[in-house]
Protein backbone atom coordinates (compact mmCIF):
# COMPACT_ATOMS: atom_id res chain seq x y z
CA UNK A 1 0.00 0.00 0.00
CA UNK A 2 2.66 2.20 -0.17
CA UNK A 3 3.41 5.07 -2.95
CA UNK A 4 6.97 4.02 -3.25
CA UNK A 5 9.32 6.88 -5.81
CA UNK A 6 12.91 6.40 -7.15
CA UNK A 7 14.83 9.58 -7.75
CA UNK A 8 14.62 11.29 -9.96
CA UNK A 9 11.14 10.11 -11.05
CA UNK A 10 9.48 11.39 -8.11
CA UNK A 11 6.65 12.88 -9.50
CA UNK A 12 4.87 15.72 -7.32
CA UNK A 13 7.53 16.35 -4.80
CA UNK A 14 5.28 18.09 -1.99
CA UNK A 15 3.92 14.68 -2.07
CA UNK A 16 6.97 13.15 -0.70
CA UNK A 17 7.03 13.00 2.93
CA UNK A 18 9.24 10.21 3.70
CA UNK A 19 12.77 9.59 2.38
CA UNK A 20 15.17 6.74 2.66
CA UNK A 21 18.47 8.71 1.19
CA UNK A 22 22.46 7.31 0.58
CA UNK A 23 24.76 10.04 -0.47
CA UNK A 24 21.61 12.08 -1.51
CA UNK A 25 21.61 14.63 -4.49
CA UNK A 26 22.82 17.71 -3.46
CA UNK A 27 19.78 20.06 -2.65
CA UNK A 28 17.22 17.51 -2.19
CA UNK A 29 15.55 18.33 1.21
CA UNK A 30 14.91 22.05 0.05
CA UNK A 31 12.88 20.35 -2.63
CA UNK A 32 10.54 18.57 -0.22
CA UNK A 33 8.63 20.39 1.71
CA UNK A 34 6.63 17.59 3.00
CA UNK A 35 8.93 15.74 4.63
CA UNK A 36 7.72 14.34 8.22
CA UNK A 37 11.29 12.15 8.52
CA UNK A 38 14.61 10.46 6.45
CA UNK A 39 16.41 7.87 7.12
CA UNK A 40 19.82 6.84 6.38
CA UNK A 41 19.60 3.30 3.38
CA UNK A 42 22.93 1.96 6.31
CA UNK A 43 23.96 2.73 9.90
CA UNK A 44 26.02 5.69 9.11
CA UNK A 45 23.76 9.06 8.92
CA UNK A 46 26.70 11.70 8.71
CA UNK A 47 25.92 12.22 5.07
CA UNK A 48 22.49 12.85 6.10
CA UNK A 49 23.52 15.47 9.13
CA UNK A 50 26.03 17.38 7.17
CA UNK A 51 23.65 17.94 4.59
CA UNK A 52 22.75 22.43 4.71
CA UNK A 53 19.48 21.83 3.60
CA UNK A 54 17.99 19.11 6.14
CA UNK A 55 15.60 20.82 8.14
CA UNK A 56 16.82 21.29 11.63
CA UNK A 57 13.72 19.50 13.07
CA UNK A 58 13.16 17.20 11.03
CA UNK A 59 13.34 13.58 12.52
CA UNK A 60 16.54 11.42 10.95
CA UNK A 61 16.79 7.86 11.23
CA UNK A 62 18.84 4.98 10.17
CA UNK A 63 18.31 1.21 9.12
CA UNK A 64 21.01 -0.70 11.05
CA UNK A 65 19.51 -4.15 11.58
CA UNK A 66 20.92 -7.32 13.76
CA UNK A 67 22.67 -8.67 10.08
CA UNK A 68 24.60 -5.73 9.60
CA UNK A 69 25.88 -5.91 13.58
CA UNK A 70 26.22 -9.69 13.42
CA UNK A 71 28.03 -9.23 9.77
CA UNK A 72 30.43 -6.44 11.93
CA UNK A 73 31.24 -8.98 14.18
CA UNK A 74 32.40 -11.61 11.88
CA UNK A 75 34.55 -9.30 9.83
CA UNK A 76 36.43 -7.89 12.97
CA UNK A 77 36.93 -11.49 14.62
CA UNK A 78 38.13 -13.03 11.37
CA UNK A 79 40.46 -9.38 10.97
CA UNK A 80 41.56 -10.05 14.64
CA UNK A 81 42.12 -13.93 14.21
CA UNK A 82 44.10 -13.03 10.98
CA UNK A 83 46.44 -11.06 13.24
CA UNK A 84 46.33 -13.12 16.49
CA UNK A 85 47.42 -16.24 14.27
CA UNK A 86 50.02 -14.20 11.91
CA UNK A 87 47.79 -15.64 8.37
CA UNK A 88 49.88 -13.22 6.56
CA UNK A 89 53.12 -15.19 8.27
CA UNK A 90 51.91 -18.61 6.98
CA UNK A 91 51.16 -17.25 3.73
CA UNK A 92 54.82 -16.16 3.16
CA UNK A 93 55.72 -19.73 4.48
CA UNK A 94 53.82 -21.19 2.22
CA UNK A 95 55.24 -19.40 -0.61
CA UNK A 96 58.86 -20.22 0.57
CA UNK A 97 57.83 -24.02 0.85
CA UNK A 98 58.77 -23.60 4.25
CA UNK A 99 57.40 -25.49 7.29
CA UNK A 100 57.11 -23.05 10.29
CA UNK A 101 55.03 -24.74 13.16
CA UNK A 102 53.80 -21.66 15.38
CA UNK A 103 51.22 -20.84 17.66
CA UNK A 104 50.14 -17.96 19.69
CA UNK A 105 49.88 -19.00 23.40
CA UNK A 106 47.69 -16.43 24.63
CA UNK A 107 44.47 -14.55 22.81
CA UNK A 108 44.78 -11.03 22.20
CA UNK A 109 43.15 -7.81 24.05
CA UNK A 110 41.09 -6.16 21.77
CA UNK A 111 39.88 -2.42 21.96
CA UNK A 112 36.37 -1.18 20.91
CA UNK A 113 36.72 2.85 19.79
CA UNK A 114 32.38 2.99 20.22
CA UNK A 115 30.19 1.00 22.31
CA UNK A 116 27.09 0.67 20.15
CA UNK A 117 25.25 -2.09 18.88
CA UNK A 118 27.67 -2.87 16.12
CA UNK A 119 30.29 -3.02 18.74
CA UNK A 120 28.32 -5.03 21.51
CA UNK A 121 27.70 -7.77 18.69
CA UNK A 122 31.47 -7.64 18.35
CA UNK A 123 32.45 -8.21 21.93
CA UNK A 124 30.07 -10.93 22.64
CA UNK A 125 31.77 -12.73 19.38
CA UNK A 126 35.22 -11.99 20.45
CA UNK A 127 34.32 -13.25 24.55
CA UNK A 128 33.10 -16.19 22.72
CA UNK A 129 36.67 -16.69 21.79
CA UNK A 130 38.01 -15.71 25.54
CA UNK A 131 39.43 -12.76 24.17
CA UNK A 132 39.63 -10.18 26.94
CA UNK A 133 37.99 -7.13 25.49
CA UNK A 134 38.15 -3.20 26.30
CA UNK A 135 36.03 -0.19 25.24
CA UNK A 136 35.94 3.09 25.16
CA UNK A 137 33.18 5.91 24.48
CA UNK A 138 31.95 9.06 25.39
CA UNK A 139 30.14 8.06 28.35
CA UNK A 140 32.30 5.21 29.79
CA UNK A 141 29.45 3.30 30.41
CA UNK A 142 29.32 0.08 28.06
CA UNK A 143 28.26 -4.19 28.61
CA UNK A 144 29.99 -5.81 32.32
CA UNK A 145 32.01 -7.73 30.36
CA UNK A 146 33.93 -5.04 28.52
CA UNK A 147 36.54 -3.33 30.55
CA UNK A 148 35.35 0.75 29.56
CA UNK A 149 37.53 3.88 29.43
CA UNK A 150 36.50 7.13 27.98
CA UNK A 151 37.75 10.56 27.57
CA UNK A 152 41.05 11.45 25.78
CA UNK A 153 43.63 10.21 28.65
CA UNK A 154 41.26 6.87 28.67
CA UNK A 155 41.67 6.50 24.65
CA UNK A 156 45.41 7.02 24.85
CA UNK A 157 45.41 4.40 27.68
CA UNK A 158 43.13 1.64 25.98
CA UNK A 159 45.58 2.05 22.87
CA UNK A 160 48.50 1.49 25.11
CA UNK A 161 46.71 -1.34 26.60
CA UNK A 162 45.31 -3.56 23.57
CA UNK A 163 46.73 -5.68 20.62
CA UNK A 164 44.24 -4.90 18.39
CA UNK A 165 42.28 -1.40 18.25
CA UNK A 166 39.26 -1.30 16.24
CA UNK A 167 37.66 2.09 15.35
CA UNK A 168 33.77 1.33 14.88
CA UNK A 169 32.91 5.27 15.96
CA UNK A 170 30.67 7.22 14.15
CA UNK A 171 31.71 10.00 12.16
CA UNK A 172 31.32 13.61 14.23
CA UNK A 173 32.89 17.13 14.24
CA UNK A 174 34.94 15.29 17.63
CA UNK A 175 35.57 11.88 16.33
CA UNK A 176 37.01 13.24 12.77
CA UNK A 177 40.80 12.67 12.88
CA UNK A 178 40.94 10.69 16.32
CA UNK A 179 43.06 8.33 14.89
CA UNK A 180 46.33 10.57 14.74
CA UNK A 181 49.75 10.43 15.42
CA UNK A 182 49.43 10.60 19.36
CA UNK A 183 47.20 7.42 19.42
CA UNK A 184 49.33 5.92 16.98
CA UNK A 185 52.34 6.04 18.88
CA UNK A 186 51.01 4.67 22.32
CA UNK A 187 49.83 1.28 20.64
CA UNK A 188 52.28 -1.72 21.14
CA UNK A 189 54.93 -2.32 18.71
CA UNK A 190 53.10 -5.42 17.72
CA UNK A 191 49.69 -4.20 17.70
CA UNK A 192 47.06 -4.09 14.75
CA UNK A 193 45.18 -1.02 13.89
CA UNK A 194 41.46 -2.01 12.42
CA UNK A 195 39.30 0.72 10.92
CA UNK A 196 35.50 -0.05 9.74
CA UNK A 197 34.09 3.14 11.17
CA UNK A 198 34.96 5.90 8.13
CA UNK A 199 37.97 7.10 6.54
CA UNK A 200 38.03 10.33 8.22
CA UNK A 201 39.00 8.86 10.98
CA UNK A 202 41.89 8.10 10.33
CA UNK A 203 44.88 11.12 9.81
CA UNK A 204 46.37 8.86 6.51
CA UNK A 205 49.85 10.71 6.54
CA UNK A 206 50.14 10.05 10.66
CA UNK A 207 49.82 6.04 9.83
CA UNK A 208 52.30 5.84 7.58
CA UNK A 209 54.44 7.07 9.48
CA UNK A 210 53.51 5.72 12.28
CA UNK A 211 53.89 1.95 10.42
CA UNK A 212 57.38 3.29 9.20
CA UNK A 213 57.98 3.32 13.10
CA UNK A 214 56.82 0.00 14.12
CA UNK A 215 53.91 1.03 15.73
CA UNK A 216 51.42 -0.34 15.04
CA UNK A 217 52.98 -3.64 13.36
CA UNK A 218 49.59 -3.69 10.57
CA UNK A 219 46.74 -1.83 9.82
CA UNK A 220 43.57 -3.03 8.31
CA UNK A 221 41.37 -0.94 6.52
CA UNK A 222 38.16 -1.18 4.98
CA UNK A 223 37.16 2.58 4.79
CA UNK A 224 38.97 5.76 3.39
CA UNK A 225 38.47 9.15 3.08
CA UNK A 226 38.25 9.16 -0.84
CA UNK A 227 36.08 6.11 -2.27
CA UNK A 228 37.29 4.17 -4.41
CA UNK A 229 41.11 4.49 -2.80
CA UNK A 230 42.60 5.86 -6.14
CA UNK A 231 44.72 3.83 -7.86
CA UNK A 232 48.34 5.87 -6.79
CA UNK A 233 47.36 6.14 -2.73
CA UNK A 234 50.94 4.46 -0.97
CA UNK A 235 48.06 2.44 0.85
CA UNK A 236 47.74 0.18 -1.90
CA UNK A 237 51.56 -0.99 -1.87
CA UNK A 238 52.43 -0.83 1.45
CA UNK A 239 53.20 -4.15 2.84
CA UNK A 240 51.62 -4.07 6.08
CA UNK A 241 48.36 -2.51 5.29
CA UNK A 242 45.54 -5.15 4.16
CA UNK A 243 42.67 -3.17 2.12
CA UNK A 244 39.25 -4.32 2.04
CA UNK A 245 36.72 -1.99 0.14
CA UNK A 246 34.03 -0.93 2.09
CA UNK A 247 32.47 -4.56 2.31
CA UNK A 248 32.97 -4.99 6.45
CA UNK A 249 29.42 -4.63 6.77
CA UNK A 250 26.92 -3.66 4.08
CA UNK A 251 23.36 -3.06 3.92
CA UNK A 252 21.62 -6.27 3.00
CA UNK A 253 18.63 -5.36 0.26
CA UNK A 254 15.85 -7.62 1.98
CA UNK A 255 16.56 -6.39 6.04
CA UNK A 256 16.74 -2.97 4.53
CA UNK A 257 13.41 -3.30 2.91
CA UNK A 258 11.65 -4.54 5.95
CA UNK A 259 12.98 -2.22 8.18
CA UNK A 260 12.40 1.20 5.85
CA UNK A 261 8.88 -0.23 5.51
CA UNK A 262 8.62 -1.05 9.35
CA UNK A 263 10.15 3.11 9.54
CA UNK A 264 8.02 4.46 7.50
CA UNK A 265 4.92 3.15 8.95
CA UNK A 266 6.02 4.59 12.19
CA UNK A 267 6.11 8.26 10.74
CA UNK A 268 3.06 7.34 9.18
CA UNK A 269 1.11 6.66 12.71
CA UNK A 270 3.11 10.23 14.12
CA UNK A 271 6.17 8.04 15.82
CA UNK A 272 9.69 9.00 15.38
CA UNK A 273 11.67 6.79 12.85
CA UNK A 274 13.65 3.53 13.57
CA UNK A 275 17.15 4.22 14.78
CA UNK A 276 15.90 7.72 15.91
CA UNK A 277 19.36 9.85 16.07
CA UNK A 278 20.47 13.04 18.01
CA UNK A 279 21.96 15.47 15.51
CA UNK A 280 23.69 17.38 18.09
CA UNK A 281 25.76 14.02 19.29
CA UNK A 282 26.03 13.44 15.38
CA UNK A 283 24.39 9.47 16.15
Amino acid sequence: GADIRVWPDAGELSEIDFAICWKQPEGLFSRLPGLKAVTSLGAGVDGILKDPDLPRDLPVGRLAGPRLASNMAAYVTAMTTLHWRDFPGFMKDQAARRWNQWAPEHPPVVGLMGMGEMARMTASALEALDTPVHGWNRSGKGPDTVTMHSGDRGLVEMAATVDVLVCLLPLTDQTRGIIHAGLLAAMKPGACLINTGRGEHLVEADLLSALDAGRPRRAILDVFSTEPLPESHPFWQHPRILITPHCASITLTEEAARLALESWRRVQAGKPPLGQVEPDRGY
